[in-house]
């Protein structure tokens, strides 16, 4: 048994090692954190592209095209991809405003934005929205979507290769494999996303700041929807997302560099 386990370890390192030293290295923008992506910009843009035009053709009325709460969105999204076009170029930036009672929205690879009208009866305010905003534009910036993908098929191959030591019995097999899988996705997957949410974050602090709102703002804007949710989060360390609480302190701290990109904006301007 020790020499089966042993025996999936190494083929595990094996597999992790050419998949990893096989993929392209680059730096965050704003946070300058290494990472590994598993697509190129232009399959980004393709494959959010076609996730985005699919959804839009379900929705149908519900996206809305008009009206104050449009207005409001189409505003604030203008300003803050403009700030993140400057790091991602090519990217092509669209924001939708969709009928829906969650207080939610979300970013596709390559610039496609989604924001639900549920999220407007939370963030009341022009700098408010823009902190949602900031965070889904830096979610596509920092190639989030991505990274996510090729984290995922790195895991999925150590799980695959280190259970491969017991491929002869399928039972155990089948055993190891969802033991390994349970402990990847507590103990690599979702940190990583816990991770991925508060760079971007830190990311949307400083674009919002850019783009002239008052990142305050993004302080009260997660107070009033921890109000929203009554405190019904899971544990943290069982979710993708840090807890509104956390936000909030990471927030404080970020605060004084997004106040200095605020006020280095007013000066030039």
């Amino acid at each position: 048994m020790a020499r089966r386990v042993l025996i999936g370890v190494v083929l595990a390192i094996a597999v992790v090692a050419v998949t990893f030293f096989s993929s392209e290295e680059q730096q965050v923008p704003i946070t300058g954190r290494t990472q590994r992506v598993a697509l190129s910009d232009a399959q980004q843009q393709e494959l959010g592209l076609q996730v985005y035009d699919q959804t839009i053709a379900e929705l149908g009325d519900d996206v809305i095209t008009s009206g104050e709460q449009h207005e409001m969105v189409k505003r604030v999204a203008e300003r803050i991809a403009r700030v993140g076009a400057v790091d991602k170029p090519d990217f092509e930036w669209e924001m939708t405003l969709v009928r829906s009672d969650q207080a939610n929205a979300y970013a596709l690879p390559g610039g496609k934005m989604v924001v639900y009208t549920g999220l407007l009866d939370v963030a009341k305010t022009d700098d408010e929205l823009a902190a949602v905003v900031g965070h889904e534009v830096a979610h596509a910036v920092a190639e989030h979507g991505a990274e996510r993908i090729f984290r995922e098929e790195l895991t999925n191959r150590a799980v695959t290769a280190a259970s491969g030591a017991f491929a002869d019995d399928p039972e155990r097999f089948v055993q190891v494999a969802g033991l390994l899988g349970a402990g990847a996705q507590v103990g690599l997957s979702l940190p990583w996303g816990r991770a991925q949410e508060s760079e971007s974050d830190r990311i949307g602090l400083i674009y919002m700041a850019r783009a002239g709102y008052d990142p305050k703002a993004a302080i009260t804007f997660w107070q009033r929807m921890d109000r929203a949710s009554g405190g019904g989060q899971p544990p943290e360390y069982l979710s993708t997302h840090p807890s509104n609480a956390t936000r909030v302190r990471q927030i404080r701290e970020w605060l004084p560099e997004a106040n200095a990109e605020r006020r280095q904006r007013d000066e030039v301007a």
